[in-house]
Order: C-alpha cells, then sequence, then structure tokens
C-alpha cells in the first residue's frame, strides 16, 4: 500500500471512531487503494498503433460533396501521422487507407464505376506514398469496396506495388452478409488478399441491417474466415463499431465462443480495440470489458488511435484491467499479421 492510502485509511478510521460509527473494514479499504493505484498507474505508449488512418485532400473534398460525415479537419499525411505517435510514444502503425470511402455506398451517391475506381487508386497511391516516406513505422493497407466488379484487380495491383494488407469497412460499403451477392463479392476479395498474404483489417459490424447482432458476427466467421488456411485478420473495434455497449458486447462474445484461444482459429484471428474506450463510456461496459478481455486473451488484442483525439489518454483513464494485463498489449508489433 503506498503512504498516501495509509493516510487515508487511518483519517477513516479516526473519523468513524469519533463519531461512533462502524469502523471500515480493513479489505475494504485495501481493495479501494489497489484501484487507486491501478487507475492512476501511467500504463505503458503502445509500440503499435494497429488502426490510423490516412487522408488525402482529394478524399476530404469528395467526402464534403457526396454526403459523406461533414466536419471540419485536415488531410492526414504520414508527417501528421508520425508527430502524433511520436507524442504517444508509438513506434509503429498500420496506416489504413480511407479509399473505401471514395466508393461508399453509405454516402448514397454513385458515380461512374470507371470515375470511381479512378479515386479509389488515386487514394491508395496517397497511402502507400505517405508511408514510403516512413517504412520502418508506417505500414500501408489499400481499401477498396468489395462489392465492385473493380475490386480483386485493386487488391492485386496494391499486392505488386508492395502494399502490406487491406482494410474493408463492411458498414460504409454496406455489405450485408444475409444476401447472397454481397457475401460472395466479400468471399473473393478476401480470398485474394489471402493469396496474396495480405493481413485483413475488418470493420465487420454494419449498422445499416437491421437487427445486426451475434449471429451475423457468426455468419462472417463461418464464412469468411473459417475457409481461408492462409488469411490472418484483426477485427476491427472488437468486432463492433466503436464504443463497448450491449450489441458490441453480444457481438464479442459470440467471437469469443467462435475464435477463442482453444480454437484452431486463435493463432490468426485478432482484434484491436480501436474507439473502445471514450470519453463517454458507461462503468458497467467498461466493467464488462474487463470481464471479456481476459476470455479472448489480452494477447490477441492490438491497440488502435482510429486517429481519435487523445485516443491513448482516454484508454489509460478507462482501462479497466490492471497494468500487467495491458502489458501484452502495450508490447504488441503486429508482426503476426505484417513482418517487421
Amino acid at each position: 500500500m503506498l503512504r498516501r492510502d495509509f493516510v487515508g485509511l487511518g483519517t477513516r478510521l479516526a473519523v468513524a471512531r469519533a463519531l461512533g460509527l462502524a469502523q471500515p473494514r480493513a479489505e475494504t479499504v485495501l481493495d479501494a487503494a489497489t484501484r487507486l493505484r491501478e487507475q492512476t498507474h501511467i500504463l505503458a505508449p503502445p509500440y503499435l498503433d494497429a488502426h490510423a488512418h490516412s487522408s488525402s485532400a482529394l478524399l476530404l473534398a469528395y467526402r464534403a460533396l457526396s454526403g459523406g460525415p461533414s466536419r471540419r479537419e485536415s488531410p492526414v499525411e504520414g508527417a501528421a501521422l508520425i508527430r502524433r505517435m511520436d507524442a504517444d510514444g508509438v513506434r509503429r502503425a498500420f496506416v489504413l487507407s480511407t479509399a473505401y470511402q471514395m466508393a461508399a455506398d453509405a454516402f448514397g451517391t454513385r458515380t461512374s464505376e470507371t470515375a470511381e475506381y479512378t479515386r479509389v487508386r488515386l487514394e491508395n497511391d496517397f497511402t502507400a506514398a505517405e508511408c514510403a516516406r516512413y517504412p520502418a513505422r508506417l505500414v500501408p493497407f489499400l481499401s477498396l469496396n468489395p462489392k465492385r466488379d473493380y475490386a480483386v484487380e485493386e487488391v492485386d495491383r496494391c499486392a505488386e506495388q508492395k502494399m502490406r494488407g487491406l482494410k474493408l469497412h463492411l458498414w460504409n460499403s454496406l455489405v450485408d452478409t444475409r444476401q447472397a451477392a454481397d457475401l460472395a463479392s466479400l468471399r473473393r476479395v478476401v480470398e485474394r488478399a489471402a493469396h496474396h498474404r495480405l493481413p485483413v483489417v475488418a470493420h465487420i459490424l454494419v449498422g445499416a441491417v437491421p437487427n445486426y447482432g451475434p449471429d451475423d458476427t457468426e455468419r462472417f466467421v463461418r464464412e469468411i474466415i473459417m475457409p481461408f488456411d492462409t488469411l490472418q485478420i484483426s477485427l476491427a473495434h472488437l468486432a463492433g463499431a466503436g464504443g463497448f455497449g450491449t450489441q458490441e458486447q453480444a457481438c464479442f462474445e459470440r467471437l469469443i465462443a467462435l475464435c477463442g484461444p482453444d480454437t484452431p482459429y486463435a493463432s490468426r484471428v485478432w482484434t484491436d480495440m480501436a474507439a473502445i474506450l471514450t470519453a463517454t463510456t458507461p462503468a458497467d461496459d467498461a466493467r464488462r470489458l474487463g470481464e471479456l478481455l481476459p476470455r479472448w486473451g489480452v494477447h490477441r488484442v492490438l491497440w488502435g488511435s482510429d486517429n481519435v483525439d487523445d485516443a491513448l489518454a482516454l484508454t489509460r483513464k478507462q482501462w479497466p484491467l490492471d497494468a500487467t494485463a495491458w502489458q501484452p498489449i502495450a508490447e504488441q508489433r503486429g508482426t503476426a499479421l505484417v513482418a517487421a
């Protein structure tokens, strides 16, 4: 126990005696002191940010014109990512192209596929070029809408250009795996990535699908992950979409049941906790996270910023376990997905 904890305990006992109140049990105070130590302990900086994004001026302009998220922001270039990483003590980052937003069905705007593919190529090339400026630290991932006819061609092109992985955002792309055509397109793209030994980072929860839930998580696992033995995949946001409410908890629990540490898939299925702990995370949600992470295995969890301001500070503030449980996450280098 720290000296300040002894002081706090002594003060509480003295006040209780003076007022004739029941004195606090020693183990209760000790538990409180332990929690205090854990909360105030500065968690080690993670070596890897497994969920960073680049974005070009062209992407921001297109998004503003096409019904995408409207907010004031600047392009995210390699130098900006390095500054953020240095501020947090992060050494390496998976830089996920946002080219999928150039083809986002969720925006409700479509152009010709030829024009769209030109935009997608330009955004993937932007990510590749920015990462090439810092090759020891930034790892480029291409992205696209897997429903498009050009999707496999773009995977091949980017693999030839030595991009190191594939990012899929099923919600932006409005991929509904309950629909046979969408599922077939998704399988085709993931199979191609596995052929090139490109790891996949996938945002799989699609809020636009009515009553999306654990059965949809299971369908993704059985139809997309299990068939491809060479596939290495990280499910973004713990198979959710950010935050850790009841929907996300149920989906993560199903993922644990299917790909937990005692399954044949444990060595090739990962998760990242990007945007899981936020400034508004309820205490009950954080507590449930603390219960589920050990069941999944903290050594299979990657930290990610998702380009959120103060993401690491928020994680440190809301982290529901102790520093020992955090350490395997901090030490992750992501080499099982992308070799150094």
